[in-house]
């Protein structure tokens, strides 16, 4: 049986954080600058992915944690 692990409020706040650091990094780098640095993303063992897709990934994972976040508020 699997058990179902859900984040708490302060683990999605702080992947909040570090998925706005990084679409902000990723937003002012070059298509060079990213290839040479994407191991360093939260995403960085996905091969082959580009700086567009790494770009829609961060954003899915923005609106999953709102989403997310906005669950346990109305759970309350």
């Amino acid at each position: 049986m699997m058990t179902l692990i859900e984040p708490t409020v302060f683990q999605l706040e702080m992947m909040r954080k570090k998925h706005c650091k990084e679409l902000k990094q990723l937003d002012k780098m070059t298509d060079a600058q990213f290839n040479a640095f994407k191991r360093n993303f939260s995403f960085g063992s996905i091969e082959g992915i580009t700086k567009a897709e790494a770009r829609e990934l961060l954003m899915s994972m923005l609106a999953l944690n709102l989403k997310l976040s906005e669950s346990y508020k109305n759970k309350k």
